[in-house]
């Protein structure tokens, strides 16, 4: 075939690969081939023909779809960001900078996906900025905004690094607070895991060496113990059913305004972990204020910005109404201060600052100020929660014990009576 490339192995799906003169990668096309007809293929579109249908094609869907629905971590972001500032301070252009970082980011599939795309849009004639806003879902608008303001001031290398800064300094809050957390929670989980199955599995078999002996009068815990067994034994389908379905209607529930507003100001009221969850946010807010404000955004821009990417949806709908104060005139602090989520060491602070018109180097260090608090806060909770944790386990433990050695021990004095 001169002019035309024919190919057909029945029904099934094909997928096309062709060189794009323009941007020098590859367009792919999603071909369906028909019994009847075959798949039909211009000679200038020559190239490499993939058959997607079947186990493959399932295959790389799922494949795509994990890729496409792979949430980046900020550490990665990071990376990214610290790279792509050192070559753009070295001189190297912008799109050729891009396209190495899209290469050496092999290990993180989703976000060298991302870079590809931004590589393909900037060589289109997209700023960075603009390449970024693309992408949502991986480029809050305040990393999108800093960077705009470092493309209109030549500072764009810097505006990277401190990018890569702040991001770092994030990851490394998330990452002490979720460590405060992890310990409880998997002791909780594993106590819980550990107590049902000895009344499912356990308990039942003693049932019945009780039961034998019925001149013996049960202990009161253990009559509570036997009975509570019995209930999850004979309703363990309907419990299981029951877990699940308040698991997932909480799920669904997170999900929707009114449930993240519920869960985020339960978290930050919630007893022992609730301090450590507002000094974060507190931390956040202050860190996204001096750059927002060092970068050039206006105060309302930089408030409005920074509600959308605090991460407590308390947290944002008061910084909302504090940039509605600001737009009438009132200041930064005597908005905040009518809330009772900011203390009043940052109201002061933030004074200070509005008065001599350095607000961003204050935030600067009211930030520098709570993520101090944050290692203390971390600290204090593995202090407290380790007994907390040691005391449960111990009431626990020591109920099933009891309900189980009181009667055991019974039927011995018994037996050496007899």
């Amino acid at each position: 075939m001169s002019e035309k490339d024919f190919a057909t192995t029945g029904s099934e799906s094909y997928e096309l690969k062709k060189p794009n003169q323009e941007q020098g990668d590859h367009v792919v096309l999603n071909i369906q081939d028909d019994e009847s007809e075959g798949v039909i293929l211009d000679d200038r579109h020559k190239g490499k023909i993939h058959p997607t249908g079947g186990f493959k094609g399932i295959y790389e869907s799922v494949n795509r779809f994990l890729l496409q629905n792979t949430k980046i971590k900020i550490k990665d972001k990071s990376t990214f960001f610290h790279l792509l500032s050192v070559m753009v301070n070295s001189g190297i252009p912008m799109i050729k900078s891009l396209s190495s970082l899209g290469v050496q980011m092999e290990k993180v599939p989703r976000l060298q996906m991302i870079i590809e795309k931004i590589s393909v849009d900037v060589s289109s004639g997209a700023s960075l900025s603009e390449a970024l806003s693309m992408n949502p879902d991986v480029f809050s608008e305040a990393e999108v905004g800093m960077i705009q303001s470092g493309e209109a001031s030549g500072q764009l290398s810097s505006v990277l690094e401190n990018l890569a800064t702040d991001l770092e300094k994030e990851y490394s809050i998330r990452s002490k607070v979720k460590s405060a957390m992890i310990y409880p929670v998997v002791v909780i989980l594993l106590l819980f895991a550990v107590v049902t199955a000895m009344m499912i599995f356990v308990i039942p078999q003693l049932k019945s060496l009780f039961e034998s002996n019925a001149g013996v009068e049960l202990p009161m815990i253990t009559k509570i113990v036997v009975s509570l067994s019995d209930f999850m034994v004979e309703k363990k389908r309907i419990m299981g059913v029951s877990v699940l379905g308040i698991a997932l209607f909480f799920v669904m529930f997170k999900k929707t305004e009114i449930g993240r507003y519920l869960f985020d100001k339960f978290k930050i009221n919630v007893p022992i972990f609730g301090e450590l969850f507002r000094k974060s946010y507190l931390s956040h807010f202050a860190r996204s204020l001096s750059n927002l404000l060092s970068s050039g955004l206006s105060v309302i821009r930089t408030l409005e910005v920074t509600a959308n990417s605090v991460g407590n949806e308390v947290y944002r709908r008061r910084l909302l109404l504090s940039s509605e104060d600001v737009k009438q005139g009132i200041p930064i602090a005597e908005s905040l201060s009518e809330s009772p989520l900011f203390p009043p060491m940052l109201i002061n602070m933030l004074e200070v600052g509005e008065s001599t018109a350095q607000v961003d180097e204050i935030a600067a260090k009211i930030a520098k100020f709570y993520e101090d608090e944050v290692d203390t806060a971390v600290a204090g909770i593995s202090k407290i929660i380790e007994p907390v944790i040691l005391i449960v386990i111990g009431l626990a433990v020591s109920a099933v014990v009891a309900a189980i050695m009181l009667p055991i021990m019974r039927l011995t004095d018994l037996a050496g009576v007899i």
